[in-house]
């Protein structure tokens, strides 16, 4: 299911060039299909999330994955740009839980000492998606249609939706003791529906505001991934106008990045073993989830200055793709560290640390690629790579700052005071 939607954020990228001309429009309000998809997975877990913890989670999936199926139809159709951005939006709305939700599974299935293999597969599937997503969806759209990129996730999204309705069991401890009990004849009382939703609505904004761990590492991925959707904006630029390939051939040129996220995927259990370390070294601490993304911080801006000074002619078009694997690699193996360090920093507000931190992460993949043309554009491909690389370097630091100074912050945290006066 996450790849299957993550998928979908992205192919709508292959087609942009023959969206404008459909519908006569500018590459930018094209390119709000992107925008509005993402906006639309950013605010679903607000409400998703809360409803999940009343009726399960597989009811939300079967609901929620249904409509997306539904709404491909309505973008596979669209009559005008301003339809086909509508339907993007709602298919990222209900697309969203059967990403944020998925976690949440893992966590119900699998104990924390065997959940790294399971979290790798899901982060896999949450960025190798967008990323081999433009290399299918530039022959698609070249060889078929625009609209038959659509068509093509409303069969695999189908197919997968079938698969959730007939195999996907309930995984969610307190839905099944709340069935059981209702079984037996037990009154059971807990929050009311409206009490949680305003908790899910709430909470994550008033941690990412006074919480300075959450805020900084969540502005750190939420940069991270603009830069990776700022991307599907960038390559075309690189590769269809400065070196003429087509869009088929251009998309091939992700798979530099999506190489790097595989091996960072195969090398999770090994991480696993330097956090195993690290505990022992540390003890149970939360900083224990960092040591190895001290390193990998700094491959983010060292890629982006590579992609810079080397994708265009007439240096050979491989050494720019190559670039794209170190960033692949730190993106997963950061991505990785960030949220099991958040979730061990703040226990049972560890959903509501994830929620801002997935919203946040959203609104800057939804911003990037709208002024991404307009970055290379303006400043060239040299340069506008460089000016994210310098922004990564100034958060490249951040992971080395919370290892020796995050005991001391955590001191200071209302979060994570509340949760060791509970004994968590």
């Amino acid at each position: 299911m996450t790849g299957v939607i993550a998928f979908c954020s992205s192919i709508y990228t292959a087609g942009t060039s023959l969206i404008t001309a459909t519908y006569g429009c500018s590459r930018t309000v094209a390119t709000l299909g992107v925008t509005t998809f993402l906006l639309g997975f950013a605010s679903g877990p607000l409400i998703f999330a809360p409803l999940s913890e009343v009726y399960g989670r597989n009811h939300i999936f079967r609901v929620t994955l249904g409509l997306f199926v539904l709404f491909q139809i309505g973008c596979a159709l669209a009559p005008n740009i301003s339809s086909l951005i509508i339907f993007r939006f709602f298919a990222g709305f209900f697309g969203s839980p059967s990403v944020t939700n998925s976690g949440g599974s893992i966590t119900d299935l699998w104990p924390q000492s065997e959940r790294s293999v399971p979290l790798a597969l899901f982060s896999a599937g949450s960025f190798l998606g967008p990323v081999f997503a433009p290399v299918a969806g530039g022959f698609i759209s070249e060889y078929l249609s625009w609209r038959w990129n659509f068509w093509v996730v409303l069969i695999v999204s189908g197919v997968v939706y079938a698969a959730c309705v007939l195999f996907l069991p309930e995984t969610y401890a307190p839905k099944l003791l709340r069935d059981k009990a209702r079984r037996q004849g037990i009154v059971q009382t807990g929050p009311s529906l409206n009490s949680q939703l305003m908790t899910s609505l709430t909470r994550p904004w008033l941690m990412l505001f006074a919480e300075p761990i959450l805020f900084l590492l969540s502005l750190y991925m939420a940069f991270i991934y603009g830069i990776l959707y700022l991307d599907f904006t960038a390559y075309p630029i690189v590769y269809e106008q400065s070196r003429d390939w087509t869009p088929g051939i251009a998309g091939l040129s992700f798979l530099g990045m999506g190489t790097g996220m595989a091996i960072a995927t195969i090398a999770s259990p090994y991480v696993n073993k330097i956090h195993a370390t690290y505990v022992t070294k540390l003890g149970p601490e939360p900083e224990a989830r960092l040591p190895h993304i001290i390193i990998l911080s700094w491959l983010i801006p060292a890629s982006l200055f590579w992609f810079g000074w080397t994708a265009m002619p007439p240096i050979h078009w491989v050494v720019g793709i190559v670039s794209g694997a170190p960033f692949g690699f730190s993106l997963i193996l950061l991505f990785l560290a960030i949220t099991s360090y958040l979730t061990d920093c703040y226990g049972p507000y560890g959903a509501s640390a994830l929620a801002a931190n997935a919203v946040f992460r959203s609104v800057f993949g939804a911003v990037f690629p709208l002024f991404g043309p307009y970055l290379y554009d303006g400043l060239g491909v040299p340069w506008g790579s460089s000016l994210l690389g310098f922004f990564a370097l100034a958060f490249a630091p951040l992971p080395w700052v919370f290892y020796h100074f995050g005991p001391r912050i955590r001191l200071r945290s209302k979060y994570h005071m509340m949760m060791k006066s509970q004994g968590l």
